[in-house]
């Protein structure tokens, strides 16, 4: 097992308390044009309900909670989480999941919507598989400036059911906020870990864990080039070798031509969490490096620090049931920092998948501990 050297974050804010129920889960960061921080979670409803809710931090303070959408026939789920993102014009879009009547286990769809900055009024505009009663589309990520998002769907021909044989798809949202291309990208990736898409200086780049023959599953990218997506690309040739889906895709951070992504494997039946940075747009990566401290549970999050770093969260374990929320830098010349204990917290679903953001010169970190929970890291102690 590798040891590495680590410590407990002595300049750690706990910020004033979200506005988030009890019970609430699911949370997710993203940043405004201009900084601004968002956190989105999803609350328990009584009875037997649930709502996405969203609020944003002033500088000071939360502003109160304000609801996205809420229904009885929603598909909740640890690791198939909503998402949000901020248009520059300051309109938002999020997007839940939800079941049609009659859905057997996994069977549910995307329902997309889009926040008025003028009105603040959310209205649907667009919803992906939302007839499917057995099989799913999930998974989705938007383009960090609301223009698209990558999502999991059944294949157009059938064949998903019980073996959630899944396509990578990508849906553009215009000016106005409209969905269109809708289109396929991957005939066959793993069926259910998270994607991930930004905006490079070369174009859109979208991550996400493929299935190869063998039934290998690493992490490939596409890139969007002269109208068209190219042939899955392997970020890294692991070799993970695993008849089934392991739940854990891939994060993406992108500044100009600066392109990192960070991913768990367990390839050779070691667990490892591993960073991989790309200077030109995400045509060639680097040799991974590893960031975990040699006992990793991964759900790995990623952004970007500052000119010359990166920054990821993960979990690791630490003993029967235990876990850490743990935060490192990643140098773009390949120069690790120290890893960092963020918070301490259970090693089971519970704890969901932390994230990170950056605004100004602080790292906030969410992540569950019974409720939704956020956190600033000063950037230099990192």
């Amino acid at each position: 097992m590798r040891v590495a050297a680590f410590g407990v974050l002595t300049a750690l804010a706990m910020l004033a308390q979200p506005p988030v129920g009890p019970e609430s889960g699911m949370p997710y960061l993203a940043a405004g044009a201009k900084g601004e921080v968002y956190l989105s979670w999803i609350d328990p409803v009584p009875p037997a309900g649930h709502a996405l809710r969203w609020s944003k931090w002033t500088g000071s303070s939360w502003t109160p909670a304000e609801e996205v959408a809420r229904g009885q026939r929603w598909f909740v789920n640890w690791a198939d989480f909503p998402a949000i993102a901020i248009r520059p014009d300051g309109t938002m879009l999020a997007h839940w999941l939800a079941r049609p009547d009659d859905a057997k286990k996994y069977g549910y769809g995307i329902r997309v919507a889009r926040r008025e900055a003028a009105t603040g009024k959310w209205s649907e505009i667009y919803g992906m598989s939302l007839d499917e009663k057995e099989d799913y589309a999930g998974f989705l990520s938007f383009v960090p400036d609301g223009s698209g998002a990558v999502y999991l769907a059944p294949p157009a021909s059938g064949g998903g059911g019980e073996g959630h044989r899944k396509t990578l798809r990508y849906v553009r949202f215009d000016q106005s906020g409209q969905p269109g291309g809708d289109r396929e990208v991957d005939a066959d990736v793993c069926s259910c870990c998270q994607t991930a898409v930004v905006a490079t200086e070369n174009g859109l780049l979208a991550a996400y864990r493929d299935h190869q023959p063998g039934e290998i599953r690493d992490i490939a990218v596409v890139r969007w080039r002269d109208g068209a997506w190219t042939p899955p690309q392997a970020v890294h040739a692991d070799g993970w070798k695993i008849n089934g889906c392991p739940t854990d895709g891939p994060s993406l951070a992108t500044s100009g031509r600066h392109v990192g992504v960070a991913w768990l494997t367990r390839a050779n039946d070691v667990a490892r969490v591993q960073a991989a940075v790309s200077a030109d747009g995400g045509a060639t990566f680097q040799k991974p490096l590893r960031l975990d401290d040699g006992n990793p549970l991964g759900r790995p999050a990623l952004t970007v620090l500052d000119a010359n770093n990166d920054v990821a969260v993960w979990l690791e374990r630490t003993g029967e049931g235990k876990a850490e929320v743990r935060i490192r830098r990643i140098g773009h010349d390949g120069r690790l920092g120290k890893s960092r204990v963020v918070a301490a917290v259970a090693a089971a679903r519970s704890a969901g998948f932390p994230k990170v953001a950056v605004s100004g010169d602080q790292v906030w970190v969410a992540w569950r501990d019974g409720k939704v929970r956020v956190i600033t890291v000063a950037k230099q102690t990192l």
